[in-house]
């Protein structure tokens, strides 16, 4: 009778054993990822009978990106391929200091609210202003823009742009809004938005007239128009859009992917 050692028995054991994910980055729950903002979407291609036997290569894919984490969204039938089982499956991937998708804390400077992006872009500002100086720091500009708020008599304020205008010197070119506390909401946002997003979906009356800056592709498994709408708003956060519009979606059979066309604003 063949005589087995322990290193082959253990060799065995191990062999047998289920195989575990040999790569760092790390799964996420669809609720878990609802509150981060994706690095981008990312997709593999192969023998998968469902989405969840993607998830070795998709973790070795968003190692290979740099993100930590990720979360798996659809399955569909690849286009091409010969074999009918061959599948891609689509992933968003998280950076480990993702930004999260929806900020509501508020904080104040020489007596004025700071706005962060959300409120900003929601509310229409009773002013907006430019100034320069040779700012050593972020918080020296939220300083000054602060203080030129008060003397305004702004209830809120929030920087738009900080561009340098002379390298060399250091001189820096602001922009900031001015808020009053019943400021009016902007006019092209959809009814049904809400001052705690941090980027808004327009109406389809100033899709027709308004220019976008760009338009990204993405894909998942949506039961409904709120679903996509909300993974396009995540999207137009990541690639730091002010506003978006959801252009056009791939009609694919219930339970595979689909493919979501976005304009994006600022």
């Amino acid at each position: 009778m063949k005589r087995f050692n322990k290193s082959s028995i253990a060799l065995a054991v191990l062999l047998s054993l289920p195989v575990a994910n040999l790569y760092a980055a790390e799964s996420l729950s669809a609720t878990e990822s609802s509150r981060l903002v994706p690095m981008k979407e990312i997709s593999v291609t192969g023998n998968y009978l469902q989405a969840q036997n993607a998830a070795n290569d998709i973790s070795r894919e968003a190692d290979l990106a740099g993100a930590k984490y990720y979360h798996i969204k659809a399955i569909e039938n690849a286009t091409t391929g010969d074999s009918s089982d061959r599948a891609i499956v689509y992933a968003d991937i998280y950076q480990s200091n993702a930004p999260t998708a929806v900020k509501t804390d508020e904080t104040t400077y020489n007596g004025v609210v700071a706005y962060e992006r959300n409120k900003a872009l929601y509310y229409l500002p009773f002013e907006v202003a430019k100034f320069k100086g040779n700012y050593n720091n972020v918080s020296e500009i939220t300083n000054t823009a602060s203080k030129l708020a008060a003397e305004r008599n702004a209830y809120a304020f929030y920087i738009y742009s900080i561009a340098p205008d002379d390298i060399k010197n250091q001189a820096q070119d602001i922009e900031v809004a001015f808020y009053k506390k019943d400021a009016p909401t902007r006019d092209y946002i959809v009814q049904t938005a809400t001052s705690d997003q941090d980027a808004y979906e327009i109406s389809s009356d100033a899709f027709k007239i308004m220019t976008p800056y760009e338009t990204i592709v993405f894909h998942g498994a949506f039961n409904n128009t709120t679903e996509i709408s909300a993974a396009a708003q995540k999207h137009a956060i990541a690639n730091n859009a002010h506003f978006y519009y959801v252009k056009e979606v791939a009609a694919n059979a219930a339970g595979t992917a689909q493919t979501v066309y976005v304009n994006l604003y600022k």
